[in-house]
C-alpha cells in the first residue's frame, strides 16, 4: 500500500520547574506552570502552536501575542532538526 505524508507533527509538554510570568493579549499576567508546544510541517507551512497551562486552565497563544524569551528559548530548544520524512 502507499501514501502520501502531507503532514509531520511533533508535540512535546513541558513542566516548568519554578512557574514563569506569561502577560496575555487583553493584559492579564499570570503564572505559567506548564507549555505545551505543537510543531507543524507541511508542504504549505511550518507552524508553531504553544498552549500554556495555569494553575486552574490552558491557553492558546495566538499567533499575534509576544511570546517571551524564556518561552522563545523552550521552542528553539525543542525544535525539531527536521520532519521525520520527506514531504512533497
Amino acid at each position: 500500500m502507499t501514501g502520501t505524508v502531507t503532514q509531520v507533527q511533533h508535540r512535546i509538554t513541558i513542566d516548568l520547574d519554578q512557574p514563569q510570568e506569561f502577560t496575555d493579549l487583553v493584559g492579564r499576567t499570570r503564572k505559567v506552570h506548564a507549555v505545551r508546544i505543537e510543531y507543524g510541517l507541511s508542504p504549505l507551512a511550518h507552524r508553531v502552536d504553544v498552549v500554556v497551562e495555569y494553575a486552574d486552565s490552558a491557553a492558546l497563544i495566538p499567533p499575534a501575542a509576544d511570546i517571551p524569551a524564556w518561552m522563545q528559548s523552550l521552542i528553539d530548544q525543542y525544535k525539531p532538526d527536521g520532519p521525520a520524512c520527506a514531504l512533497r
